[in-house]
């Protein structure tokens, strides 16, 4: 069990951290939000508010273990989405909300 909840951790700090040092590289070359990537990452903080309050909601109801499998389900659904609304280039109003989605999700 603790061997598994370490891996977890490692899984979701790399991916958090990861995701905070490419963000401004990835944004600024290939993916636009319709802001410059700084206030991107700033809306992006903004969205880690709720986020914690959510998870301290998660850990009061559910045990540890099952509040980390909900967690990364729901960092692979938003990493997912927005790969997918990335990848498209706003083609449809869907694939912009999925690259927003993906985006606060992740953050």
């Amino acid at each position: 069990t603790t061997l598994v909840s370490c891996f977890t951790s490692f899984c979701k700090d790399f991916i958090f951290f990861g995701g905070g040092y490419v963000f401004p590289q990835v944004l600024s070359e290939t993916v636009t939000l319709g802001t410059s990537p700084a206030f991107a990452l700033f809306i992006g903080v903004l969205f880690e508010v709720p986020g914690i309050i959510l998870a301290l909601g998660f850990d009061r109801v559910m045990d540890r273990r099952p509040t980390m499998a909900v967690t990364l389900v729901g960092l692979a659904i938003c990493m997912l989405s927005f790969a997918y609304g990335g990848s498209h280039k706003h083609g449809s109003r869907f694939e912009y909300l999925m690259l927003h989605f993906g985006y606060a999700g992740y953050k």
